[in-house]
């Protein structure tokens, strides 16, 4: 699986980054056709100083594609929101794990 970071120089903390891609490693085991994630970390100067920390997640699979966009007060919350709204859409995409048989007993 590839993860692609772009963020504003000299304003991500390291362990933010490290967090996400945590994070995005664990929804790729839960949907195993996840093979590529580009996080976009940036700052909006055209948006109001208090809610322009943007945090987008792409997550992309063998035909689909799943995004996730967040604007809040920091990065932290901005990527907190974003990663549970792509568990939610994760989480609706795997199929469940029922057993189908046609074999009678």
């Amino acid at each position: 699986m590839t993860i692609e970071f772009q963020t504003a120089y000299g304003k991500i903390p390291e362990i933010l980054v490290s967090k996400i891609r945590n994070e995005i490693l664990k929804l790729s085991h839960l949907n195993k056709d996840i093979s590529r994630a580009e996080v976009l970390l940036k700052v909006e100067e055209t948006i109001r100083p208090g809610d322009n920390k943007v945090c987008e997640i792409r997550l992309i699979g063998y035909g689909d594609e799943l995004l996730s966009h967040s604007r809040t007060t920091n990065f932290t919350k901005s990527a907190k929101e974003a990663i549970n709204e792509l568990k939610k859409m994760v989480n609706q995409q795997v199929p469940s794990e029922e057993i189908f048989s046609t074999v009678e007993v």
